[in-house]
């Protein structure tokens, strides 16, 4: 029975097979660790005892951290251990209550150069999600203590991906990074407060600004706003209050999804904002509120005379079907390969949209459009909306 039992010991005694992986591996591992845990892997094994010093990715997350000295202290003493081997990504976040990085400021400008001088391909800079607290700092230019990213030299030529999530940008600050980070591809702008107009880049392939959690934006002085971008491929604007960017020089542009507040959205130029949709293969084009806005663009729309060749994929919101679906009927005429459409719709009563005495008549005297390639119409709406089934009627 003994020899039996030592047999069986033996067959399931594997060894330590995870030391034995090449370090590319153990370093993808650790990549989903926070930099804490990822230091403590050198307990494991002699194997594991300087690993976690030459990883190339490190997430630093104030989560789990009793007092901000401590964090100071180990997240300083990790960069300084490992120096500036090269890092794929570092991803600062300081979203817990009492680790705001405004707290510690100048200490967190330290970490970010260091990762910029360690040669950084993807960046993330996350602080607290502020919401309702931004009423506090609407004079925050004049607050000590706030966190301008502006204070950062952003420097770098191998900085593709900027992800910055509740952070100030005062004025000049796209200017200086656009110039200074010739290789930037990619950057992500979350509920930041925003005091710059200039989006101008020669390399930014993909631009994404969302507001998805902030009572109003307009206040924040996000306005006036120039998109300048030749080589800009993805443009996503989410939950924008303000006035609407203007679009310069982005020709190059394919997928772009535009979502706006219509209770604070202006649209001084909505012919230049058409216009410069007009080659994109696929659009996202949704209001979230009231009128006003979808009452310009679709004005802009008949004036402009804008037509969507390229077009195959395209996403609207019930703002198109006023006056009925004049703009949706203008779309689908002036997209001839439009593959697929989908109309996403709010909660309503469409008889304001559609008027059914008329609608009949309407359809038939509408002007004859080309959809040969349409396959594919998808209506998302609230369960039991009884009101759509008069909108496929019309359609």
């Amino acid at each position: 029975m003994g020899r039996s039992g030592s047999k069986s010991a033996k067959a399931l005694d594997f060894g330590d097979r995870i030391s034995g992986l090449p370090d590319e591996l153990l370093h993808h591992v650790m990549s989903f660790l926070p930099a804490r845990d990822a230091v403590r892997t050198c307990v494991l094994s002699p194997r594991w005892r300087y690993l976690w010093a030459s990883a190339r990715h490190l997430n630093v997350d104030t989560e789990g951290f009793t007092t901000q000295r401590t964090f100071k202290k180990i997240v300083t003493a990790l960069l300084l251990s490992r120096g500036y081997t090269p890092l794929d990504s570092f991803c600062l976040d300081a979203d817990v209550p009492g680790f705001y990085l405004e707290n510690f400021r100048d200490t967190a400008y330290l970490w970010i150069c260091h990762a910029l001088r360690s040669n950084v391909h993807t960046l993330s800079i996350t602080d607290h999600d502020r919401n309702d607290a931004f009423i506090e700092f609407q004079d925050f230019e004049d607050d000590p203590d706030a966190f301008q990213i502006d204070h950062c030299p952003f420097t770098s030529s191998y900085l593709k991906r900027l992800h910055l999530c509740g952070v100030f940008i005062l004025e000049c600050f796209l200017k200086k990074l656009f110039s200074g980070c010739p290789a930037l591809e990619d950057l992500d702008i979350i509920n930041c407060v925003i005091h710059d107009t200039e989006f101008s880049s020669a390399t930014l392939k993909n631009l994404s600004i969302d507001f998805d959690s902030f009572p109003s934006c307009e206040m924040y002085g996000f306005k006036n706003i120039v998109i300048n971008m030749p080589s800009l491929v993805s443009l996503h604007i989410g939950a924008f209050l303000g006035a609407l960017p203007s679009l310069v020089n982005v020709q190059s542009l394919r997928t772009a999804s535009i979502c706006l507040d219509d209770q604070g959205a202006t649209f001084a130029d909505g012919c230049n904002i058409l216009g410069a949709l007009s080659n994109v293969k696929n659009l996202e084009l949704l209001f979230l509120y009231g009128v006003s806005g979808r009452y310009s663009l679709q004005s802009d729309m008949q004036l402009c005379q804008v037509s969507f060749t390229n077009l195959t994929t395209l996403s609207v919101s019930d703002w198109c079907l006023h006056d009925n679906c004049k703009a949706l009927l203008y779309m689908l005429e002036h997209s001839p390969n439009l593959e697929e459409l989908t109309l996403k719709m709010r909660k309503l009563r469409l008889h304001e949209y559609i008027d059914s005495s008329c609608s009949a008549a309407a359809a038939d005297s509408a002007a004859p459009f080309n959809c040969e390639k349409l396959r594919k119409v998808e209506i998302v709406c609230p369960k039991g909306d009884k009101t759509v089934g008069m909108l496929v009627q019309y359609c």
